[in-house]
């Protein structure tokens, strides 16, 4: 079930990060505008802030398209704008998912992936994970981030920003995101929208907009019978079960504000009550529209000579 989210009726939570090469207004182009180094550019892009990445830790982000959609993944320096990019990679082509809000989505070669470590200079930074349709392509794709786990150093939990676009909006797709036990972990996942404070944001109605058990109405927004689901990444096939969460949020017809950078849905993933510690991953379900606008971005050509502090894959530059 998904429940229609309103922002206002919500007093939805924008946080803002560092404003990338050029912020664009929303009724300009449908997302995010990257332009790698070897020519390859989009403008629909969806823009994932990992808020302070810990350094001296290899993450692996993973796009894969779903009916035909061919993703191309960049991973940027959220003050830069510069950094990775990737679009069909070898080593994500056996990357598969089988979720409730999916469907079977089978394995391809057109997948993009980027194994990155964040040495930005400093302990903590942003890091903003970016996916667009190669040639503007509309569609819809699943991004598995690997390397994240809940520690006892977390604070509140790692804290997640979806920049929510036109192209989302326009795309009828909702935003489902899932917090997926890994292998042996001892993790009992919990995930909630939060507000500037960090606290759980509630709906018109009063009730809180998260999810401990996907499977429980009780503890869960939007449950979801995760049960018999997988996800296929290099280790082999993860399958989730009860105590994995999830939540799916349409936002079909809802404005944005024409600042991009106060349009950002925030995410907290962490334990049921904090008592339990391990590996995660996580998976975003999200899609996107064709960019119609024809007049060129300012930072349309720009490219960059270093990763911005991000090691492994091809460079690109980013506007917003």
């Amino acid at each position: 079930m998904n429940r229609i989210l309103f922002l206002m009726a919500i007093g939805f939570a924008f946080l803002i990060t560092p404003v990338l090469t050029q912020a664009q207004s929303s009724g300009s182009t449908s997302g995010m505008s990257v332009t790698c180094t070897d020519g390859t550019s989009f403008d629909n892009g969806v823009e994932i802030v990992v808020s302070q990445m810990r350094s001296g830790y290899t993450y692996t982000a993973t796009a894969i398209g779903i009916n035909g959609f061919d993703p191309v993944l960049a991973v940027l320096n959220t003050k830069t704008g510069k950094g990775l990019c990737n679009d069909d990679e070898p080593d994500a082509a056996y990357y598969a998912a089988d979720l409730p809000s999916t469907g079977n989505v089978p394995a391809s070669s057109t997948s993009a992936q980027i194994n990155f470590n964040q040495n930005i200079s400093s302990t903590f930074a942003d890091v903003s994970l970016v996916v667009g349709g190669y040639g503007n392509q509309s569609g819809e794709f699943v991004l598995i981030i690997e390397g994240m786990a809940v520690t006892s150093a977390d604070g509140i939990g790692d804290v997640f920003k979806v920049n929510l676009t036109p192209g989302i909006v326009a795309s009828g797709i909702p935003v489902t995101t899932y917090m997926i036990t890994r292998g042996q972990s001892n993790v009992d996942p919990l995930l909630y929208v939060a507000d500037k404070d960090g606290n759980a944001l509630t709906d018109s109605k009063g009730a809180t907009v998260y999810c401990d058990d996907a499977g429980d109405s009780s503890t869960c927004y939007t449950p979801m019978d995760l049960t018999k689901s997988t996800v296929s990444i290099a280790s082999g096939d993860l399958t989730t079960w009860e105590k994995d969460a999830v939540l799916s949020l349409d936002f079909t017809g809802v404005p944005l504000d024409e600042d991009r950078s106060l349009n950002y849905l925030t995410y907290v993933m962490t334990s049921y009550k904090q008592q339990t510690e391990g590996q995660y991953l996580l998976a975003f379900h999200i899609g996107t529209t064709e960019n119609t606008d024809t007049t060129p971005s300012s930072d349309g050509s720009a490219s960059s000579s270093s990763g911005g502090g991000l090691t492994g894959g091809s460079e690109s530059s980013g506007g917003g």
